[in-house]
């Protein structure tokens, strides 16, 4: 039978219930008598108001008008009510409006539109008991820009109790010799931690003790962490920079050295000849040890050696001593072997003025 309640909304006046076509169209079934009844026996064996929808035939719902520029059509979709037996209207039909944002306008500086919100309202087929409301705005679209993460300021790291975890990279340091460079770090107080050829060791110690010792947040020692596996195929001074330079420390072991033995390094002292232990030496030319012809002897202490006939034998006596018992520096010991260099070729007194003229070159 038919719902005999006016709707209360006014898009719904005039929809009705469509029979099954299968059916007798004089027939229907009364949920209240539960009994079936014959064409106008009943009122509500015709649809309200007189409308069309008889057996076989459904009203359309009509189109919701709307002033909105966006706005879309609602729609409804009829349901069978002829062979329903739990109550004498129709189910509930739900009516849902999709927004249509407007286009981007030139006041959006972001190219893009707010998102389309839909709502949906769901009333018994006569329209006089609204049950839900519901409003859904679909999330706004993830960007692809990722927000930069900035580099921690110089300095910006928390060391926990200590307050310097550089490392220094130079010359001699625990008794180690002048030509002999090594890494440690600058404070031992805080870090004590022996020098090392390999400054992996060094630095992964530095690390661990900042962590145990230090108690320095788990963000500072993972950088320390990260920093040593950052250097680990860098040499030299410029493993030491990197390093420092990770954790927001400023250093130039690059091209100043530390002094020998620890402690801040000089450009004068880095590019000095220091033969240590010895004279700067020479090579002199003239009758030695009794013989009646000249011959080349070594002068300056630390270099004892008998005369020789071949110049080669004192030059290469003395740079070896410079090497080793003299404990010279890297620049010491490099002239040394660039004063040999300069010998080839001369003989006399001019191969001795050779030699002494380039070992003694960055004295």
């Amino acid at each position: 039978v038919f719902c005999q309640k006016q709707p209360r909304n006014q898009q719904l006046v005039g929809l009705n219930q469509a029979q099954d076509p299968a059916n007798d169209p004089d027939l229907f079934f009364d949920p209240v008598t539960k009994a079936t009844v014959r064409k106008g026996a009943q009122a509500n064996t015709s649809p309200l108001g007189g409308g069309g929808g008889g057996g076989g035939g459904g009203v359309a719902a009509p189109v919701a008008s709307s002033t909105a520029a966006a706005a879309p059509a609602a729609t409804t979709t009829p349901v069978a009510a002829a062979d329903d037996n739990t109550a004498s209207c129709a189910p509930p039909v739900t009516v849902t409006v999709t927004s249509t944002p407007a286009a981007a306008t030139i006041a959006d500086t972001t190219g893009t539109c707010a998102p389309p919100t839909t709502v949906t309202v769901t009333v018994d087929a006569d329209g006089t008991d609204p049950k839900e409301v519901s409003t859904t705005a679909a999330p706004p679209a993830a960007t692809s820009q990722a927000a930069a993460t900035p580099a921690a300021p110089s300095g910006a790291l928390d060391f926990g109790s200590c307050t310097n975890p550089a490392v220094e990279f130079g010359p001699a340091f625990e008794g180690r010799k002048l030509s002999e460079n090594s890494f440690q770090p600058q404070n031992k107080n805080e870090f004590p931690q022996a020098s090392a050829l390999n400054g992996q060791i060094v630095l992964n110690a530095i690390c661990n003790i900042l962590n145990d010792r230090c108690k320095a947040p788990a963000a500072t020692v993972a950088a320390c962490k990260a920093a040593v596996t950052a250097v680990a195929n860098v040499v030299g001074g410029a493993k030491a920079d990197q390093f420092n330079a990770a954790l927001g420390i400023t250093s130039d072991f690059a091209n100043v050295p530390a002094a020998p033995g620890g402690g801040p390094g000089s450009a004068a002292l880095a590019s000095t000849a220091n033969f240590n232990k010895c004279d700067v030496p020479t090579v002199e030319f003239g009758i030695f040890d009794g013989r009646k012809e000249n011959s080349f002897a070594p002068s300056g202490n630390g270099f004892v050696h008998g005369s020789a006939l071949n110049g080669n034998i004192i030059t290469q006596f003395i740079c070896d001593r410079v090497k080793s018992d003299c404990n010279a520096n890297t620049v010491a010991i490099n002239d040394c072997t660039a004063a040999i260099a300069a010998t080839q070729g001369k003989t006399g007194q001019a191969f001795a003025d050779a030699f002494n003229t380039a070992v003694a070159q960055n004295v």
